[in-house]
């Protein structure tokens, strides 16, 4: 377990690294659209590496945790493993699926698993924080805490990709391209600020993870 938690953090923290090079090319406005939504599309396939660890270190994290003061073990855990892997399915059906009917209705699922999700999480951490229950060590327990503020940070990213395709609707009408252009530098500048935020958040839980305050 802790050896495939070490593999997924780098594929995490990779993915999403190489998300934010990919995705600066979409501003490259002596490029055509047309060529940067290839990019764009080149950006999708590559964050499901980051999305697909992500999930799995759910429950990795969890199953590692009942070593370190976590009494959410036996049936509470095997839960956390069924959910994870309906998870993982549901965001790459939302990836495959993406631009029909069913895709839009899935990622509305998968959007209101996060919301729900971070909540738990969060909410969590903070119990186990203030009664020194579930979860003894506090270390284990800010990582929880942690896990849920980057799951809001991934609806935060979320929200501002939904507006970049109507930034580059614009962009590809002459009439309005120049607008358009100046939004997607925007939309891509926040988007930037988000991924630094969300590094910042995973190297943070790495470094609770390894000197364990």
């Amino acid at each position: 377990m802790a050896f495939f938690h070490v593999v997924l953090f780098v594929y995490a923290i990779g993915g999403d690294i190489a998300v934010y090079y990919i995705g600066n090319y979409i501003t490259k406005d002596e490029l055509s659209i047309e060529e940067r939504l290839r990019v764009r599309s080149m950006r999708f396939l590559v964050d499901m590496s980051a999305r697909t660890s992500l999930v799995l270190l759910l429950p990795i994290g969890f199953t590692l945790g009942t070593t370190f003061g976590s009494e959410i073990d036996g049936a509470s855990l095997t839960i956390i493993w069924m959910f994870s892997f309906f998870w993982l399915g549901l965001i790459w059906m939302v990836h495959l699926k993406k631009d029909t009917e069913t895709g839009e209705l899935l990622r509305k699922l998968d959007l209101f698993i996060r919301y729900l999700l971070s909540f738990v999480l969060i909410s969590l951490g903070v119990f186990c924080l203030i009664t020194n229950q579930i979860i003894q060590s506090n270390w284990l327990a800010w990582k929880v805490i942690i896990f849920g503020l980057i799951l809001i940070n991934g609806i935060w990213i979320r929200s501002i990709v939904g507006r970049m395709r109507f930034s580059i609707k614009l962009a590809q009408n002459l009439e309005t391209k120049f607008e358009g252009e100046q939004l997607i530098k925007n939309d891509q500048s926040m988007l930037n600020k988000a991924a630094l935020l969300i590094w910042i958040l995973v190297i943070l839980m790495a470094f609770l993870g390894e000197l364990k305050p």
